[in-house]
C-alpha cells in the first residue's frame, strides 16, 4: 500500500468517531505509515505482530495489555479490559501487509464490528 491509498484508508477509517491511531505494519513488524504521530516504536510493532500471527491471548500496545478476543490469519480484535484505553482491530491488507487501528473505549461501533470494517476497508479497491 504507497502512501496516498493509506491516507484514502485512514479517510475511510475516520468517518467513524473514536478512532485515535491508525497504522500499516509491513509482514516483517515495519512501521510502513502511520495516520498522526504517536510514540509506536519499531520493537513495538513488531512484538505486536509477533502476538497476532502467534495467535497469543494478549497483545501489549503502548505499555497497556490487550485482551485479544479475535484473531486469525485476515483479522484482529482485541480490548483493554482493566483501564478503558480502548480497543484494537486489525486486518491484513490484499497486498499482504497488516492494517491496525486504535479506538477509544466508547465508539459508534463495537470492537468486532471494527473488526469487520477494518477488514472491508484494507481490501477494498480504493485506487
Amino acid at each position: 500500500m504507497n502512501q496516498e491509498k493509506f491516507d484514502r484508508v485512514v479517510k475511510a477509517i475516520n468517518q467513524y468517531e473514536g478512532v485515535e491511531e491508525v497504522f500499516l505494519l509491513s509482514p516483517e513488524g515495519e512501521i510502513l505509515f502511520k495516520s498522526n504521530e504517536f510514540p509506536l516504536t519499531e520493537t513495538e510493532a513488531k512484538e505486536l505482530l509477533v502476538s497476532w500471527k502467534e495467535k497469543k491471548p494478549s497483545i501489549s500496545y503502548q505499555g497497556v495489555r490487550f485482551a485479544i478476543l479475535k484473531n486469525d490469519d485476515i483479522q484482529l480484535a482485541a480490548k483493554n479490559i482493566t483501564s478503558g484505553q480502548g480497543n484494537l482491530a486489525g486486518s491484513i491488507t490484499n497486498e499482504g501487509d497488516y492494517l491496525v487501528i486504535h479506538t477509544a473505549s466508547e465508539t459508534g461501533l463495537i470492537l468486532l464490528e471494527w473488526s469487520i470494517f477494518v477488514n472491508k476497508v484494507a481490501w477494498d479497491q480504493l485506487d
